[in-house]
């Protein structure tokens, strides 16, 4: 996992987290789900973006996009709006249309299991990924028994560290597209969540770049 090994303290989870994660695993041993406990010892990630528009029954709009160090795999991403019955549909269809996806999926066993199942035990990276796994992992949470146990980098910390290291009085970016403009590359009109985890994926390998020329 040549991709994690220079970025271990960024992985999220504190150590209320991590028990939880082990209780789960003991928990699921003898289940379907089992395998997604289990280490990975891949090359592939998974970049994860996901959008809320709160409300007493949340629309949630996820992408992720499976990638290695050589390529973003966009053409093979899974993306859909999770919705159940209960939302308003007004709602819904600003939601889709802001965040670009053609699917409204129930947030049931079924398809939280099919993303499960797409993502697998691979590593997550996000930026602002916390922020962006909390209403999620509460739907996993809610429609199968847990939430998503894999080993998650924060992209939006891993820039700030990489900055820091160059530049010490730098300042947190809060946007994805400063911190792409920071590391010279194109801010290119992505759409909606499957942009935003493509931008995720091409700025984490950049970063992997640049850390490999200070080694």
């Amino acid at each position: 996992m040549r991709l994690l090994d220079r970025h271990m303290s960024l992985f999220s989870g504190s150590l209320r987290t991590l028990m939880q994660r082990e209780s789960d695993r003991r928990r699921w041993a003898d289940s379907s789900y089992a395998w997604l406990f289990q280490p990975y010892m891949g090359e592939e990630m998974v970049a994860l973006a996901c959008q809320v528009s709160p409300g007493q029954s949340p629309v949630v709009s996820v992408a992720a996009v499976i990638f290695s160090p050589g390529r973003v795999h966009t053409s093979q991403a899974w993306v859909a709006t999770l919705a159940d019955e209960r939302s308003n549909s007004a709602t819904l269809r600003r939601h889709q249309q802001l965040y670009a996806t053609d699917k409204v999926l129930m947030p049931n066993a079924e398809h939280l299991g099919a993303l499960a199942e797409f993502i697998g035990n691979r590593p997550l990276i996000g930026w602002q990924l916390e922020r962006s796994l909390e209403h999620l992992n509460h739907l996993f949470k809610v429609g199968i028994g847990f939430g998503l146990p894999n080993a998650q980098v924060d992209v939006g910390k891993l820039h700030y560290r990489q900055l820091r290291r160059l530049h010490p009085q730098s300042e947190m970016r809060s946007q994805i597209a400063e911190a792409l403009a920071c590391w010279q590359m194109p801010v290119f009109q992505w759409i909606g969540v499957l942009g935003d985890a493509t931008a995720s994926a091409l700025l984490y390998l950049r970063l992997q770049r640049e850390a490999a020329r200070h080694v």
